[in-house]
């Protein structure tokens, strides 16, 4: 399609007055199945009205938003910025949805939340209690998953607030991040290891017992590889590798087994003698823990949870919050 068929004004207008939900979702189709038949299949629609909502958009904004690539569509980058903005309109009125419905079910608003590990022993579970304690009607949603993708959940609307923590490099663009709390490793032991009560342990010897090991391919199993290769030893080689951490604690409880966890983690292990806390040094830089957010208005809910969030993470907030 010729790029001057239309005027920049008259596509500014057909974006503000005349693009849809219906265009939106049609974009979207289009994107995750790569042809009309499939995004037709998808929308439980005819070929002929993707085609037509497609073409709609071409000629209301003058330019072409995708192009064949074999068997496939693949957007343009006019169509890729569209899709951009129809993921967020889906992705509020999905939002809108839940909350007329939390509403007329009698609860009073919804907080989505993603997080790892890191933040599950102590800051999710103060932070949620003092929610439900001030507001019952408040719905908490906890999804836990791998860090990416819990990213890209909250850049598409579909989470309110990421808790975890992340190196720089790993930090989408375009999120507002509160700051939470150091939260350092530790290196850990089965209470039942042999080795547990054992003073002044070589790294040597550590490198000789059983270990859970973080997955391939993961930022923190990467930092621990590299954290071995720093004081020249081979790292070690009897590991489960996991990326779970209640399976870790679980398996500390039925077998001798070394393992680094976040701090928090470790304390509330060690309370519950799963495990002991050894005194070497294993602080992989990733940062403290962290709240990601849209910049964008949240609703009064997720302020409130993440000042709640503030007020956990501080020793005597949490210690407070644990207590009442």
């Amino acid at each position: 399609m010729n790029a001057s068929s239309t005027s920049p004004e008259a596509a500014e207008h057909f974006v503000m007055r005349r693009m849809s939900l219906r265009h939106a979702r049609v974009l979207l189709a289009l994107h995750d199945t790569g042809n009309i038949s499939a995004a037709a299949d998808l929308l439980h629609v005819t070929q002929p009205a993707v085609s037509k909502t497609l073409a709609e958009l071409e000629q209301g904004l003058g330019q072409t938003l995708f192009v064949r690539r074999g068997r496939n569509m693949q957007p343009t980058p006019l169509g890729r910025r569209l899709l951009v903005l129809a993921g967020k309109l889906d992705a509020d009125l999905q939002r809108a949805a839940g909350d007329v419905a939390t509403m007329v079910r009698g609860a009073s608003g919804e907080v989505r939340i993603g997080a790892t590990n890191a933040a599950l022993a102590r800051l999710l579970p103060i932070a949620i209690t003092a929610m439900k304690r001030e507001n019952p009607g408040v719905t908490v949603s906890v999804r836990t998953h791998a860090l990416r993708s819990l990213f890209t959940e909250l850049q598409a609307g579909t989470l309110d607030l990421v808790v975890a923590r992340a190196m720089s490099q790993d930090e989408p663009l375009g999120l507002a991040r509160v700051a939470l709390a150091p939260q350092p490793e530790v290196l850990t032991m089965s209470a039942q290891h042999p080795l547990a009560r054992t003073p002044k342990l070589s790294w040597e010897v550590l490198s000789r017992q059983r270990w859970i090991w973080q997955l391939p391919g993961t930022r923190t199993r990467l930092l621990m590889d590299r954290l071995w290769q720093e004081m020249g030893l081979a790292p070690p080689t009897d590991l489960i590798e996991s990326g779970d951490a209640m399976l870790a604690l679980s398996l500390m409880r039925e077998m001798p087994l070394v393992a680094v966890m976040t701090h928090d983690m470790a304390v509330a292990a060690a309370k519950r003698g799963v495990v002991v806390m050894l005194p070497h040094a294993v602080d992989l830089g990733l940062g403290p823990m962290s709240a990601w957010h849209l910049p964008d208005t949240q609703g009064e809910a997720v302020d409130r949870f993440k000042q709640l969030l503030v007020e956990a993470a501080r020793p005597e907030g949490g210690a407070a919050g644990a207590q009442a």
